[in-house]
């Protein structure tokens, strides 16, 4: 697929992030039924003011999120594989990212009932020089720092110091691998999952970022 450009519609960027994601559900279909997981605790307002507010500090530009629900959710939020996560998707927001240049840079997305998120997700395409890599690791940090802790540093998931660490490392292990995807999973911060996926494509690498319950 191609990736689309700044230009384009804003509900095509939604359409991006369907096609993007569907290939990782199963990797977070857990038991969303068991009463010890520990559930998010932010809404979809809430959390993509404070999104866009921190992220503008490091001059990258977060649109207003789009949001869906109803109909539009089997048409723009078709986000999982697993049928018993999809069909339990109610609402959903999508956010679009501009660098510092104004460039498209990548989407956030929201999904879950009506009430809160239990998904969130970011889709950033790196170009083959790999120059959007910063602004990757910023995102991600600043996602981890809001939606789950700001404990990173003192728990040092998977024996990464930092986040940069973490994408540094995947990163390596995807360009030494013979697979067009390579996954790396941090099952427990905070009570938090968290998937970074790289792909390989036409633009370079694209890169998922998802953290569930």
């Amino acid at each position: 697929m191609k990736y689309l450009h700044m230009k384009k519609s804003y509900m095509i960027f939604a359409v991006v992030g369907v096609a993007l994601m569907a290939s990782v559900g199963y990797v977070l279909a857990g038991d969303r039924s068991d009463p010890n997981v520990e559930k998010f605790s932010f809404t979809y307002n809430d959390s993509n003011s404070e999104l866009q507010l921190l992220l503008v500090e490091y001059d990258i530009h977060m649109s207003s999120p789009l949001k869906l629900n109803g109909f539009s959710i089997e048409k723009y939020c078709t986000f999982f594989s697993d049928d018993a996560i999809q069909n339990s998707i109610e609402y959903c927001t999508s956010t679009e990212l501009l660098d510092s240049n104004r460039a498209f840079l990548g989407n956030i997305q929201m999904v879950g009932s009506n009430q809160r998120p239990e998904y969130v997700l970011g889709v950033i395409q790196a170009d083959i020089s790999a120059s959007q890599l910063d602004d990757l690791k910023t995102v991600m940090k600043v996602m981890i720092d809001t939606l789950v802790c700001t404990c990173w540093e003192d728990d040092s998931p998977g024996g990464f110091s930092t986040v940069s660490s973490w994408v540094d490392a995947a990163m390596e292990h995807h360009e030494g691998g013979v697979s067009a995807t390579s996954k790396s999973e941090i099952s427990n911060l905070a009570g938090k999952r968290l998937l970074l996926e790289v792909t390989t494509n036409s633009e370079g690498n694209l890169w998922k970022f998802v953290i569930s319950n």
